[in-house]
């Protein structure tokens, strides 16, 4: 196979080498250098000069974009997986919200098929389950006729249809602790999300099987200084990852800044929370069961309430360096590294390191995408190039 190096602003763990070279061969990085030592060994060379060459990101809640439902429009998601290559996901989880079991029957199968193929796009890692298994009180967007009280059958079967990699539920329900060893035990990662649980139990469900926390702040027990709730156990917590949506809209950038001085790049997990209308104009648009309408560029049931987000992962990066001050190092941990690491692909995605999958994306100085490299070969590029 022949060589590929990549030349510009290498993104590592810790830090950015402004005049870096990445090699890619057989769909994996071969070196990587803080100088163009490498180019010697290419076949072919790119240059990026100013632009920064990042791990792939990583998106672990996404419903849709694009105009496409991931729930309703199951058959559909070969072509959501192209379209997110030009925001620079290299790959993402599938969501499903609450819906009736129809819903599963027929789109957690035709996820699995796409996860076990060979489709051009963003690589699908499995499905995240958000529901049904979650709190009425704190439902947000998800249909009360579709939340369910926990059955362990139920998730058993759940579980059979597709490749389930995350499950979000509301520990504090009666039987959810049966729900948590199940998906524990198939290696499902448990998230606690859409929940009213206190502190205590929030913190002793983290000592046990949830190993996350989805879109932190959003639908779950507020934080207050004499009941903490689940924000204050996330905080608390030494192994704690939260997801967060860094649109300025689902929490505000002084709260995106706490969350990021509690937590530090290791344990916040940047995601999208993307629907359908993601990529669109406003207009009317499908969340599994639910109509969504999206205005001036926020989704909203016809109730008011917000539902999902129109944020991509290029956006969410820059969002967390202007929320926060971050380092771009840091921001890129945040939307690849550690979502990776969270639902165990941390071995082979997320970082630019020999070994790993060559997923790169390249943002070019003022933030846009520029290129995005797929297993080694470039699958998008910002001139069509």
């Amino acid at each position: 196979m022949s060589l590929v190096a990549l030349r510009g602003q290498i993104v590592t763990d810790y830090e950015v080498w402004p005049e870096g070279t990445i090699l890619l061969e057989d769909g994996a990085i071969a070196d990587v250098s803080p100088d163009d030592a490498l180019v010697v060994e290419a076949h072919e060379v790119h240059d990026y000069d100013e632009s920064l060459i990042l791990p792939g990101f990583v998106d672990l809640q996404v419903n849709g974009a694009f105009g496409i439902d991931v729930a309703s429009e199951s058959q559909r998601l070969p072509e959501l997986s192209e379209a997110l290559l030009s925001t620079g996901t290299t790959s993402y989880l599938p969501t499903v919200i609450s819906s009736p079991e129809g819903i599963y029957e027929e789109a957690l199968p035709e996820i699995g098929a796409v996860s076990c193929g060979a489709a051009s796009g963003a690589e699908v890692l499995g499905v995240h389950l958000e529901g049904p298994f979650i709190n009425l009180q704190k439902k947000g967007a998800h249909a009360a006729a579709h939340v369910l009280r926990p059955d362990t059958e139920l998730l058993a079967r759940l579980l059979d249809l597709g490749p389930v990699r995350m499950i979000t539920l509301a520990p504090e329900l009666e039987g959810s602790d049966e729900l948590m060893i199940l998906a524990a035990r198939r290696g499902v990662v448990v998230s606690a999300g859409h929940s009213d649980i206190a502190f205590e139990p929030a913190y002793g469900a983290l000592d046990a099987e949830v190993s996350g926390v989805t879109h932190l702040f959003n639908a779950m027990s507020a934080m207050h200084h004499r009941e903490p709730g689940l924000p204050g156990a996330a905080f608390a917590h030494p192994r704690a990852v939260c997801g967060l949506i860094a649109d300025g809209l689902h929490v505000h950038p002084e709260m995106v800044g706490l969350a990021f001085r509690m937590l530090g790049p290791d344990r916040v997990c940047l995601v999208t929370d993307a629907i359908a209308a993601t990529g669109m104009e406003d207009g009317e648009y499908r969340l599994a069961t639910r109509t969504v309408y999206a205005d001036g560029g926020v989704p909203r049931l016809g109730s008011g309430a917000i539902a999902g987000s129109v944020l991509t992962m290029r956006e969410a990066f820059k969002n967390i360096l202007a929320f926060t001050g971050c380092t771009v190092a840091e921001a890129a941990r945040m939307t690849s590294t550690t979502p990776a690491r969270l639902i165990g692909e941390g071995r082979r995605k997320g970082r630019l390191v020999p070994g790993y999958d060559a997923d790169v994306t390249v943002l070019a100085p003022d933030l846009s995408v520029e290129a995005v490299w797929l297993c080694g070969k470039r699958v998008y590029s910002q001139d069509g190039v």
